[in-house]
């Protein structure tokens, strides 16, 4: 059983196809904010050069940024994703990617990522625009058990 629902997101990201979602953890959400982690490794994750292909931050992006949207109790599809990479990011590094929704439109909404390495340094920075699919229904849990002004 769910209590909260960081839970709750994090059960919807685990019954995702995509195999590189098994490595993605929902770590705090609240209405119109989502933030993962996503830990690469060197063998899945990573150009010919040993860097986090960009691909990798691209899909984070749009899964933190999608899960932003669900948390307004609204099921969407990417319509456009773009992005700019700020810096490279070694395989193995764990990173950290935050999605806030800008406009909560019935039709579409704007959402856009910062995701940062270890270090906390930014390394991506994107924008996606979402289709509204329809609304659904949010569990009545928690946001989190932790409180606010704990969570680093």
């Amino acid at each position: 059983m769910m209590k909260t629902m960081v839970e709750h997101f994090q059960n919807i990201l685990d019954n995702t196809p995509f195999f590189w979602m098994k490595d993605d953890k929902v770590i705090r959400v609240k209405s119109g904010y989502a933030e993962n982690t996503l830990q690469t490794n060197t063998t899945e994750y990573c150009n010919i050069r040993g860097d986090v292909h960009g691909a990798v931050c691209t899909g984070l992006a749009d899964g933190v940024m999608g899960i932003a949207c669900f948390t307004l109790g609204k099921n969407v599809s990417t319509i456009d994703i773009n992005g700019n990479y700020v810096r490279a990011v070694k395989g193995g590094e764990k990173l950290r990617g935050v999605g806030i929704v800008e406009h909560n439109g019935t039709r579409t909404m704007v959402a856009t990522s910062r995701i940062y390495n270890e270090k906390g340094e930014l390394v991506h920075v994107g924008r996606g625009t979402f289709y509204v699919l329809h609304n659904m229904e949010l569990p009545d849990l928690p946001w989190s058990i932790i409180p606010e002004d704990t969570i680093e």
